[in-house]
């Protein structure tokens, strides 16, 4: 057991050595604190940091450094970094300044630097009182030391994130169910005013509680939650719900709190946001390498989906807390990158931020700092005053709560780290007065070329009389001189003019001329930024006058400006709202304004419904906008005005096949006979695997004699349309068309699926003969998977197999055939191994054998060896994950499997399968009314409806439940005996190249 945390008062460098609460004067034992309203401040001068630097050299021994002998001192940890060329780090604050686990940090307008952390992470001992604090660190000498240690707030329990006042007084707390803000009134540094803000917020899982709070530009407070968190919270205008992942949006001054997202799409675990220097945000998270652009879901009724990933070369390295250079104390190259803390991989990543389309991109550029030490864990990044980059460090050798036991031993409860990024040989950024500056000349560092600064100025801003603010504004900054910490293309003028919005904002005191010359603006980003204010404005000003101003930005030439507008249309609530949305489909769309556009269309539905059933809807006479409309909705109850739509000759092909695709896939018998009756024999074979859905789903077919319509379709010089009419045959239950289903069903793989659903014994008789034919191994990719496929399939297919034994050669294809697929049937499995011969030795998992393997894999592993065992094609590693960007999706990415995870769990997860099945990879086995079985992971999707990921790809089924007997779970889709073929050596490197994936050195792009 690793030794327990300092006393929670004992902020003293000394803190460090082992001297126990009771021997240092006036400190309170372990689990006593101090009065509220009693300061506790320690002082460390240069006399005392000296000392207290010659007390840690001697450690134990006579004079020998004691990282020497302790992985856990500084210097150790330190030793350990590899920095980008032009960097150096140094020691900022320590478990000997009182900085314990620490979990955020946010920096005031005076340049102090304050941390919450925990010591009683993931769970509190029985009998334990909570003593967790919030820490303001001040460096008064200016050598990148802290030297003051003030414990702002104690008695907290797992206070997962917090923000600043940004003058210094107080902060915002999340704080299990509740936000809390903690004010200093008397000026002693220590919290004396603790008010409950909110409450009500989900706290089903500690480390997905309320975190990472951040002061939006235009003054709101943003926050996260995570997958296990639901939230109702009451507030002055109602309870507020989200469930599952999602955002928070909070207006401080009115306690108008807002819920987006909110599902079990990415990001899983949201944990961080950065805003670029034109007020985008970018959402970070704990989970999956996901780096998302909100915006686009943040409409004012969101609806459950899956954004897209701006990451996609994440491969593993979760993250949390970020920042985006722009200081001139950092190189030039250095400006606009995006640095976040990768806490899993043990590094601090950067990327490059690329405008794409509407929405954004990022690349990986080289990594700040990477580490060898297991325990450096930075959980947050921020650029402090003098533009140095100061690290969060947790400092744990185990970081998840899933995976290890809560009392693990090795869990470290004592420790915690800032570290503190330079630049070498380039001055630091002078600091800026700003705790002192008046309104008028806050107003001028809004054109500042340093983020820093321009944020604080913004905060100091919004905090001020309001009278007072918008007099100061009026004045118009010095100088329009080419900002070089932006983008090229912007002036110190137009980020002035931007962050002036953002503070009006912040009072909302925004004149009609404050938005209209902004809409104006040559530049797109600014244009976008009059697209986003307009969501907050409908109260000031004529709904008339917002709906022209939002029909402009919906034409803007520019896709981003366009996205931020028919995000703003979703808070309009009028018929009109979606007609103006609309209006951006004339030009091309991409990825995040289809998202966009979808989410408006859902969350204006009760406004856009009856006018589109009274027929009042007239999108300007622009049928293509109702398609797209439709295609966003998708539901029955556009489905009469898209019956007659779909005939009008001004339509485009592919609206009226897009039309159509709907109302094969809802509509009524009628409109599957009319896609039947279509002359154009392409566009029928592209839509009638939805007419067989329908039969599969909703039990739906087309009047008349199925048999002769089959037929006619048979006739048909479309090979895709008689692979499909064979599909349907079975789908339709035709007993006639047997002969010609099991004539075919040897090639088609329509005719095989037909056969399937009238007569399983028949299909696995044929395909038990064939696979005991000698070219029965190639035939397993086609033959096995229908049987799994279908209700009662494999059962007839392991009887088969058992009259008729596949060939040697066919019983080990069709092994890594069904391990590929994740696929498994205890009978068929065991004529299998009878076929091709059982493997030599037979490895079963138990705690003890996983701990000497594991322990043999740390000490004498190769894990060069290890990884040319992983790729042998016969244990089918590669076909299921990915590593690098290579292989497959059935399981989750296995790049940071070693970082994340201890090897005896690892031993555990792959001999033992279903012991342990990582979050998001549970399989759900769906059986649908015909006996059609579908498998998949769970996703979000729409209401009343089960909705699976394909394992092997990105496709997402929604099943209505009606349309289902019943689901299941059936756990991983890995099956058991995959290393039934390895000896004991083997197994050894194998576990030793798993258990080095994404530590250092870092991963390569």
């Amino acid at each position: 057991m690793t030794a327990a945390a300092p006393s929670p008062d004992r902020t003293a460098a000394t803190a460090a050595t082992a001297a126990t609460a009771e021997e240092w004067p006036g400190v309170s034992p372990r689990h006593s604190r101090p009065p509220l309203g009693d300061a506790t401040r320690v002082h460390l001068g240069p006399l005392a940091r000296a000392l207290t630097a010659g007390l840690l050299a001697l450690g134990t021994g006579l004079g020998t450094p004691a990282h020497a002998q302790d992985r856990d001192h500084p210097d150790t940890e330190r030793a350990s970094f590899t920095l980008a060329a032009g960097f150096e780090a140094n020691l900022f604050a320590s478990e000997a300044d009182g900085v314990i686990k620490p979990i955020q940090m946010r920096f005031d307008a005076r340049g102090r630097l304050w941390v919450t952390g925990s010591s009683v992470y993931p769970q509190i001992e029985p009998g334990q009182e909570p003593d967790d604090k919030v820490l303001i660190l001040e460096d008064t000498d200016g050598d990148g030391r802290s030297d003051i240690t003030t414990v702002f707030a104690d008695g907290l329990f797992i206070p997962t994130g917090l923000e600043t006042l940004a003058d210094g007084t107080g902060c915002y707390l999340g704080h299990g169910t509740e936000l809390l803000l903690l004010r200093d009134t008397d000026g002693d540094g220590r919290a004396d005013h603790r008010e409950v803000v909110l409450r009500g917020f989900g706290t089903g899982d500690n480390h997905q509680n309320i975190n990472s709070f951040t002061w939006a530009p235009g003054g709101e407070l943003w926050f996260c939650q995570g997958l296990h968190a639901y939230g109702r919270v009451e507030t002055p205008f109602g309870i507020v719900r989200l469930d599952q992942a999602g955002i928070w949006r909070l207006n401080p001054r009115t306690l108008r709190l807002e819920g987006f997202y909110g599902s079990a799409a990415d990001p899983q675990n949201p944990w961080g946001f950065v805003f670029t220097d034109w007020g985008e945000a970018l959402e970070l998270a704990g989970n999956n390498s996901v780096v998302i652009f909100p915006a686009p879901g943040m409409v004012k009724r969101p609806k459950p989906a899956q954004p897209a990933n701006l990451w996609p070369t994440g491969r593993g390295r979760k993250m949390s807390g970020g920042e985006i250079v722009g200081t001139s104390h950092f190189p030039d190259h250095w400006q606009r990158r995006l640095i976040v803390g990768g806490y899993l991989n043990n590094g601090v990543w950067t990327m490059t931020v690329h405008d794409h389309g509407s929405g954004f991109r990022l690349e990986d550029a080289e990594p700040l700092v990477t580490s060898s030490h297991s325990s450096f864990r930075p959980v947050d990044v921020k650029f402090g005053p003098d533009g140095a980059l100061y690290i969060c460090d947790w400092y744990n050798p185990i970081i998840g709560h899933y995976q290890t036991s809560f009392r693990h031993p090795e869990r470290d409860r004592s420790h915690g780290r800032i570290w503190r990024v330079t630049a070498t040989g380039r001055p630091l950024t002078p600091k800026p007065a700003l705790a002192t500056a008046t309104a008028a000349e806050l107003a001028q560092a809004l054109a500042s070329p340093d983020r820093w600064t321009r944020r604080f100025a913004s905060r100091l801003l919004a905090e001020k009389p309001r009278r007072e603010v918008i007099t100061a504004l009026a004045q118009p900054p010095a100088g329009t001189t080419t900002d070089t910490t932006t983008r090229p293309d912007t002036t110190r003028l137009e980020i002035a003019a931007k962050e002036r919005l953002d503070v009006l904002r912040n009072h909302e005191a925004l004149t009609w001329q404050d938005i209209d010359e902004t809409l104006k603006a040559a530049n797109p980003a600014l244009r976008a930024q009059a697209a986003r204010a307009l969501q907050f404005v409908t109260s000031p000003f004529p709904p008339d006058q917002i709906a022209a101003a939002l029909r402009t930005l919906a034409a803007d030439p520019d896709p981003r400006v366009r996205l931020h507008a028919v995000i703003a249309t979703s808070f309009l609530d009028t018929p009109e709202a979606v007609e103006i949305a609309l209006i951006a489909t004339d030009q091309p769309t991409d990825g995040f304004l289809d998202f966009a556009l979808d989410q408006a269309v859902a969350s204006l539905k009760p406004h856009w419904l009856p006018v589109l059933r009274d027929g009042r809807l007239s999108f300007d006479g622009h049928p293509d906008r109702l398609a797209r409309l439709v295609r966003a909705d998708g539901t029955p109850d556009t489905l009469d005005a898209l019956r007659a739509l779909w005939r009008s000759p001004t339509l485009d092909d592919a609206s009226r096949e897009a039309f159509l695709g709907i109302l094969a896939e809802a509509g009524a018998p009628d409109d599957l006979a009319t896609i039947l009756a279509l002359d154009d024999e392409a566009l029928k074979a592209r839509l009638l695997p939805g007419v067989t859905r329908a039969a599969q789903l909703r039990g739906v077919v087309p009047p008349g004699d199925l048999t002769t319509l089959a037929r006619v379709l048979l006739d048909s010089r479309s090979p895709a349309v008689q692979n499909e009419a064979l599909r349907l045959a079975g789908a339709w239950n035709l007993t006639p068309l047997k002969p010609v289903l099991l004539e075919r069903a040897s090639s088609s793989p329509g005719a095989l699926a037909g056969l399937l659903a009238l007569d399983p014994a028949a299909a696995a008789q044929l395909a038990a003969a064939r696979l005991a034919a000698d070219d029965g191994a190639s035939q397993t990719t086609f033959f096995l998977p229908p049987f799994f496929q279908r209700a009662g399939g494999a059962d007839a297919l392991a009887h088969a197999l058992q009259s008729t034994l596949p060939s040697p050669a066919s019983a080990a294809a069709a092994q890594r055939t069904l391990s590929e697929r994740g696929l498994a049937h205890p009978g068929i499995t065991a004529t299998l191994t009878q076929a091709a011969g059982p493997p030599a030795t037979t490895w079963s998992w138990s705690s003890s054998f996983a701990d000497t393997l594991a322990a043999d894999a740390r000490t004498r592993g190769n894990p060069a060896r290890g990884r040319d065992i992983y790729l042998r094609p016969e244990l089918t590693c590669t076909a299921c994950h990915a590593l690098n960007d290579q292989g497959g999706r059935l399981g989750p990415a296995l790049d940071a499997v070693g970082a994340a995870q201890p090897i005896d769990f690892l031993v555990g997860a792959v001999l033992a399968p279903q012991k342990e099945i990582k979050e998001g990879y549970e399989a759900i086995e769906a059986t649908t009314r015909t006996g059609d079985i579908i498998v998949g992971y769970r996703a979000p999707g729409p209401p009343h409806h089960l909705n699976l990921r394909d394992p092997a790809s990105t496709t997402i089924r929604s099943l209505p439940h009606p349309s289902l007997t019943g689901e299941k779970s059936v756990g991983s889709l890995m099956p058991a005996g995959l290393l039934d073929s390895l000896s004991r050596d083997e197994l050894i490197d194998l576990f030793s190249f798993l258990g080095s994936l994404g530590k250092s050195p870092a991963p390569t792009r």
